[in-house]
């Protein structure tokens, strides 16, 4: 099972810090924050774990526009750089995102950095068995005011700037808000933190950076 929101961090409940004879634990198998229609040609919403709706749609929709796809991410505030790939929803149901740690995924059915309006939402795991510490373990150190760089295929640079910086537990987590189609253009990272749940083999958090533009 791959999760859209639900990423491996460090073991927050511990308080300590991953090293090299230390590998953060690896929940890309845990559960999703949200899921996605079952199949394509269903509503194009779905309750997450608190009955809320999040808008999502089928990865056999077709892509839901035009504006040139994001290819890299840049956060040098936390030392992070990952390529990026376009991701719609797995056969599971939920927000398909690479295994490996190293690579995060693009929602391509929401918004690109080059759209006027609406989020674009960018989300990794922070550890797999492939990086046991991925490049947005760190998401967590986030701080206000901080630079992030998004890459797109035409080789446009759109740089955004910190704004917030959340944990939220899970567990009742609204998603809506963060997948935004309409709203205000703004850049949406996600991973996950938090205190680690062996018997659900991921994380309690998830941490979310939302960023507005910076030109």
């Amino acid at each position: 099972m791959i999760a859209a929101l639900a990423v491996s961090g460090c073991a927050g409940g511990s308080g300590n810090e991953p090293t090299a004879e230390m590998s953060a634990p690896d929940d890309s198998a845990g559960p999703s924050a949200f899921r996605a229609p079952e199949a394509p040609g269903q509503a194009d919403s779905s309750a997450g774990l608190d009955g809320s709706e999040v808008q999502v749609r089928s990865a056999e929709l077709g892509r839901a526009q035009e504006a040139p796809e994001p290819v890299e991410v840049r956060y040098p505030g936390i030392d992070a750089e990952l390529p990026v790939q376009p991701r719609g929803v797995a056969s599971d149901g939920q927000m398909d995102i690479p295994d490996d740690a190293a690579q995060a995924a693009w929602y391509q059915y929401g918004k690109a950095p080059a759209d006027d309006v609406g989020t674009t939402v960018i989300s990794a795991h922070a550890g797999s068995e492939e990086t046991p510490i991925g490049p947005l373990y760190a998401l967590k150190d986030a701080r206000p005011g901080e630079e992030i760089t998004v890459l797109d295929e035409s080789g446009e640079e759109h740089r955004y700037a910190v704004t917030e910086v959340e944990q939220l537990g899970k567990d009742g987590l609204d998603f809506a808000p963060y997948f935004d189609r309409a709203g205000q253009h703004r850049l949406v990272l996600i991973t996950c933190g938090g205190q680690w749940i062996p018997e659900r083999n991921s994380y309690a958090d998830n941490i979310i950076v939302v960023a507005e533009p910076a030109d």
